[in-house]
C-alpha cells in the first residue's frame, strides 16, 4: 500500500469530520430545521420496514459517495454535500432547542457514522488519485483501484444503511 495514498486519506478524514463539526456549530433557524426534518421523514419513515428503509438509506448515501468519487469535481462535491449535512446539523438542532454540533457529537459515537465518513473519504481520496492519473496520463492502471474503491464502498454503505435503519428503528 501506498503510503502517500493513507497519509492524503487521513488529511481527508480530518478535513470532513472537520467541515461537518464547524458547520453545525454554526446557528441556523428552527424553521428551516422544521423543513429538513420534513423532507426526511417523507423519504425514510419506520414504518417502511428494517430492509426497505436499510436499502433506501445504503442506496441514497452511495449515490451522494458517487459524487464524491468524480475526477476534478469529487472533492469539491464532497466538501459541499459535508458541509450541507452539517448545515442540516445545525437546523435541526434549532428546531429542538439544542447546540447543532450536539447532534454529530451524539451520532459519532454510533457506527454508521464512521462507516459512512470513512467509506466518503474513501470516494474523495479516489478522486484526488484517479484526477491526478488522468492529468498525468496513467488513467488505465489506476482505474482497477477506482473500480475496487467503488465496490467497497458500496458494500460498506449498504452495511452502513441497514445498521442506520436498525439504530432508527429501535428510536435512536
Amino acid at each position: 500500500m501506498d503510503i502517500n495514498r493513507v497519509k492524503i486519506y487521513f488529511m481527508f478524514l480530518i478535513v470532513n469530520v472537520t467541515i461537518l463539526f464547524v458547520v453545525s456549530a454554526i446557528p441556523s433557524s428552527p424553521q428551516i430545521g422544521q423543513q429538513i426534518l420534513n423532507s426526511l421523514n417523507s423519504t425514510v419513515t419506520t414504518n417502511q420496514g428494517l430492509v426497505s428503509m436499510g436499502t433506501s438509506i445504503a442506496g441514497h448515501n452511495f449515490f451522494l459517495s458517487l459524487f464524491m468519487s468524480f475526477p476534478f469535481i469529487g472533492i469539491p462535491a464532497g466538501l459541499f454535500i459535508l458541509a450541507e449535512t452539517g448545515y442540516a446539523f445545525s437546523a435541526i438542532g434549532s428546531l429542538e432547542r439544542i447546540p447543532g454540533v450536539a447532534l454529530p457529537t451524539l451520532e459519532a459515537f454510533l457506527p454508521f457514522f464512521w462507516l459512512e465518513f470513512l467509506s466518503y473519504t474513501a470516494m474523495m481520496t479516489e478522486s484526488y488519485f484517479f484526477t491526478k492519473a488522468i492529468l498525468g496520463g496513467y488513467w488505465k492502471r489506476e482505474l482497477s483501484t477506482y473500480v475496487l474503491v467503488i465496490g467497497l464502498v458500496a458494500v460498506t454503505l449498504t452495511v452502513s444503511g441497514f445498521v442506520e435503519s436498525f439504530f432508527i428503528s429501535i428510536g435512536v
